[in-house]
């Protein structure tokens, strides 16, 4: 029964990714210093896709990309608050120079 379970399992994995897959593609994740900002940005980044987390809190969202390149992720932390259209731009600017364009916002 177990193998049985295990091979469904693993159709049930395989097809999910097919259905997700992200590699080659760049996500920008804005409030991903915690909570679902940061679930998202580590879906994101276990589907294969390089993630740009941000937030205002610099501190904060650096640990979050600390830990994802941890467990072997693809992440850059740039801080900016989403309210300051300077910040916004430079968060765009920044991430386009680091990763030639942006595929996924959120």
């Amino acid at each position: 029964m177990s193998d049985l379970w295990e091979s469904t399992s693993m159709r049930s994995e395989s097809k999910m990714r097919r259905l997700f897959e992200l590699e080659g593609k760049v996500a920008l994740i804005t409030g991903a210093s915690k909570g679902i900002g940061e679930a998202i940005a580590r879906g994101m980044a276990e589907f294969g896709a390089s993630v740009i987390v941000s937030s205002r809190n610099a501190e904060a969202i650096g640990q979050v990309a600390q830990a994802f390149r941890a467990d072997g992720l693809e992440a850059t932390a740039i801080a900016a608050n989403m309210g300051r259209m300077e910040d916004i731009e430079h968060l765009v600017d920044q991430s386009v120079a680091a990763y030639g364009g942006l595929d996924i916002i959120v």
